[in-house]
């Protein structure tokens, strides 16, 4: 299973500023690496007040992609109650999931033998858990996929930040691959326990500059996880 990661695009409400010809960009480099499915980890917009014409410029360039995307709101487009993912359906967009549970949820792609679970964030403070909530893997799909938007916790560090992800709950909850999105810069987080990234954003040079990330899954195999620059 090919899957490629993508977050923070920050789209503003012009479609020609850096976040919209980035988002572009990286769109096209990652359909010419033919992955299965695309991971979208948050922040796809900068704000909930993005202008209409902005979101469904965006809605119509997710709906042209030859994949399946699994999506999860990040903390500058936070499921409010009067925020994008309320005002417009992105599950009538074809081949377009949204996660929209605060307690967690899953979608199915029965396709590819994947499951793809996330939690939807409505606020961004110290305690929303990105990744509370994750149920037990079942035995009905092959590949295990996950999907958080929040800070960075390394192994044994406290932390009063908002939507923290230890690294101790990455390695607990068992992802065969877990896209993660909030850092603009690409980090791997790769254990005997777990494979996990922060992508980095296609949009903002910060690290290694404009990135995503594809993860190779192979059954019985150690994953292959690389960060890609978006040219």
């Amino acid at each position: 299973l090919r899957v490629a990661h993508c977050s923070d695009i920050h789209l503003t409400g012009a479609t020609a500023d850096r976040a919209g010809d980035g988002f572009v960009r990286a769109l096209a480099a990652i359909r010419a690496q033919r992955p299965d499915l695309m991971l979208l980890a948050g922040d796809l917009f900068d704000s909930n007040t993005v202008p209409d014409t902005t979101i469904l410029w965006a809605m119509a360039e997710l709906g042209a992609l030859p994949f399946p995307v699994v999506m999860i709101p990040g903390n500058h487009d936070c499921l409010v109650a009067d925020g994008i993912y309320r005002r417009h359906d992105f599950d009538a967009i074809g081949n377009v999931r949204l996660i929209a549970d605060p307690d967690g949820g899953a979608i199915d792609l029965p396709a590819l033998g994947a499951r793809v679970w996330g939690r939807a964030m409505v606020s961004h403070t110290p305690g929303f858990q990105p990744l509370a909530g994750r149920g037990t893997r079942h035995g009905d799909h092959l590949w295990d996929l996950g999907l958080g938007h929040g800070f960075f916790v390394p192994r044994g560090e406290e932390s009063t930040r908002s939507s923290p992800i230890r690294m101790e709950d990455i390695e607990a909850v068992g992802f065969d691959y877990l896209a993660l999105g909030h850092h603009h810069a690409a980090m791997e987080l790769v254990t005997p326990r777990a494979c996990a990234a922060y992508s980095g954003s296609p949009t903002d040079t910060l690290g290694r500059g404009r990135t995503y990330a594809l993860a190779d899954l192979v059954s019985g195999q150690a994953p292959t996880l690389t960060i890609h620059r978006v040219d």
